[in-house]
């Protein structure tokens, strides 16, 4: 015979460990993210025209950030965390270099569309007086990851 009423039992779910874990997940990517852009200063990169590269395949890699200022000046210079100044290069070989030794095999030249050449030519001269020989990218704009 059939029960006649509300039935006394019902189903329900527990929405707190999918909330937990919702929680963890948002905590998780907001901290990564701000692990990725650390190394990140804000600046206009140039854009390639006819690009024959992609993006680098190596995670180890030194990031050499110069600040710019108007009229093609940089304001100093950022690297691995470092703010220095701007013909500061002895420090700058010094920071790099110490880089290399602890496994980093690139190091990414980042400077403004508008920064004079002969500034980015300094930072080369002052790398390439290390010694070794690593492998030197110069970052443009494009499609980021």
């Amino acid at each position: 015979m059939a029960r006649l009423g509300n039935p006394t039992s019902s189903i329900n779910a527990n929405m707190t460990p999918m909330i937990d874990v919702t929680f963890l997940l948002i905590v998780f990517f907001v901290v990564v993210s701000q692990i990725v852009d650390r190394d990140v200063v804000p600046m206009d990169l140039p854009s390639p025209n006819h690009a024959s590269s992609g993006m680098p395949e190596s995670l180890e890699h030194v990031t050499v950030n110069l600040v710019p200022l108007d009229g093609g000046e940089i304001a100093g210079i950022v690297v691995s965390g470092h703010a220095i100044a701007a013909d500061a290069m002895d420090e700058l070989a010094a920071i790099v270099n110490t880089r290399l030794q602890g496994g980093a095999t690139d190091i990414h030249i980042r400077a403004d569309r508008a920064t004079k050449y002969s500034h980015v030519h300094n930072v080369i001269e002052a790398i390439r007086e290390i010694g070794m020989t690593p492998r030197l990218q110069l970052v443009v704009s494009g499609d980021e990851r």
